[in-house]
């Protein structure tokens, strides 16, 4: 629908799943943008979700020994089915701003999710599985900006909170964040051929659920946040070559136990591209 400077466009949708192993699950879907005006944009849905069991949701067996993990898989899972809403809103005033932010609600029956099975113990790691959640419930906004610095570097920043509940347990899904954020600068002059990235990630506190004491209840540890940093740096010789380099996990955050990130890696790399030439046109 077209008025003017606003649009209002309706997109219905739907879904058919049909899974040898389990069964059959319909889900519709309904979706609403509004343009008040070029610059702005509003969204809502509603929708239905569905999501079979992955093959190493199933049947994966990770042993990691240098970290001191184990990650099993459950072939008596379920799929999980849930609702979702959302209402977002996205700004693009000027060129070189854009802003979003978007609010979201989920109902989930059978979250597939990991849990944690076993703590470590003397010659035994942590044991980790996927396990189904009977219900469960996540809500929280999302806010997300790009900044264009006089057409030599870009900004983008995000940040996320999620309040999660186990609703059978009366608890806070094990392991999801109440805050995430990112940041993201990208850019370098293009003449010179120069492309950088610098991006950290900032994860809050997490709880984890584990019975410390052998009394056959569960005590929450609350996992300190961390703060992630990578760096890449590339230099482009013409449209042939590429020499790169890089670093991830430069402070090097992580843990065997509750915050499994790859130890700080650095890496150097040259990638070329050669086309063959165009035959010459007949004369």
């Amino acid at each position: 629908i077209y008025n003017g400077a606003s649009r209002l466009t309706l997109v219905p949708g739907a879904r058919l799943d049909l899974d040898t192993s389990f069964g059959v699950y319909p889900t519709p879907k309904m979706g609403l943008r509004y343009d008040p005006s070029d610059a702005v944009a509003i969204r809502a849905s509603y929708g239905w979700g569905y999501r079979a069991p992955v093959f190493k949701e199933l049947l994966l067996l990770f042993e990691n020994p240098g970290a001191g993990y184990v990650v099993e898989g459950n072939p008596e899972l379920d799929p999980e089915t849930s609702q979702s809403v959302q209402l977002g809103l996205e700004v693009d005033p000027v060129p070189w701003l854009w802003v979003s932010s978007n609010a979201f609600y989920n109902q989930v029956d059978d979250l597939i999710s990991i849990g944690t099975l076993a703590e470590a113990e003397a010659g035994e790691p942590t044991r980790y599985g996927y396990v189904n959640i009977a219900s469960a419930t996540t809500r929280g906004v999302e806010a997300a900006t790009r900044v264009e610095l006089a057409e030599l570097a870009s900004v983008h920043l995000s940040y996320t909170l999620t309040d999660s509940i186990d609703q059978e347990l009366d608890r806070p899904l094990e392991g999801r964040a109440l805050h995430r954020a990112t940041a993201k600068l990208t850019g370098g002059p293009t003449a010179s051929g120069l492309h950088g990235l610098v991006r950290a990630g900032y994860v809050g506190s997490r709880p984890f659920y584990i019975d410390t004491d052998n009394d056959q209840i569960e005590e929450t540890i609350a996992i300190d946040p961390y703060v992630t940093l990578d760096a890449h740096i590339a230099k482009h010789f013409g449209s042939v070559l590429e020499i790169f380099a890089g670093a991830d996990n430069l402070l090097n955050v992580g843990d065997a136990s509750f915050t499994q990130v790859i130890p700080r890696f650095f890496y150097l790399g040259l990638t070329g591209r050669f086309a063959k030439a165009a035959d010459p046109s007949p004369s």
